[in-house]
């Protein structure tokens, strides 16, 4: 099982059809922000901000964290913020920089909040307080639960499994957040929720 394919000469660490599901929600959703935790090699920062840029969302910001310096002039070279430190306390138990990450969430218009770093439960479950009305939380990795993963995703489309339902139920429940393009993001091992009021 391939866990990457070549996106603009950057490694992009996602299902291959990842492109189509996004560019459905980029088109529907029209985010005002995009906020990604775990840049890694790039490749989906620089398809998202395609996306957004081929049906004129050229304003929309786009913000990616990573532990790792990115070295990579073609993301820089673009309207991407990248900054490079850690967002997250050890072991996971707060945000080293909640003001800013709040701030940024809270914004006027949608944030679409993408979690795809070291440790997904916890990004979801840490940065899903922020969210207001409207905002959407994903995460990378995914499967409902192990069983759904070893018969419908093992060895077939996806061999990696972070976060499951039972890591985001209360995180769901607490600040209802519900599902939101939920079999087409399935299918490409994303959980795509929206925060309703």
């Amino acid at each position: 099982m391939n866990g990457h394919f070549i996106y603009k000469n950057l490694i992009i660490s996602q299902h291959p059809n990842v492109g189509e599901k996004f560019k459905t929600l980029i088109d529907e959703y029209k985010p005002s922000r995009v906020l990604e935790i775990g840049t890694a090699d790039g490749g989906l920062t620089l398809l998202i901000r395609d996306l957004l840029d081929s049906v004129g969302l050229t304003n929309t910001i786009v913000r990616t964290y990573d532990v790792n310096e990115q070295k990579n002039l073609k993301l820089k070279e673009r309207n991407i913020e990248i900054i490079t430190k850690d967002v997250f306390n050890y072991p996971y138990s707060d945000l080293e920089y909640p003001d800013e990450i709040r701030d940024f969430i809270q914004s006027n218009g949608k944030t679409l909040v993408l979690c795809d770093g070291g440790s997904k439960k916890n990004e979801f479950r840490l940065l899903s307080q922020f969210l207001k009305y409207g905002d959407i939380i994903m995460a990378h990795d995914y499967a409902p639960n192990e069983n759904y993963f070893n018969e419908n995703i093992k060895d077939k489309i996806w061999n990696w499994l972070e976060i499951q339902d039972f890591d985001i139920n209360e995180s769901c429940l607490t600040y209802n957040l519900k599902p939101y393009m939920e079999d087409e993001f399935r299918s490409v091992v994303w959980v795509c929720k929206i925060k309703e009021q």
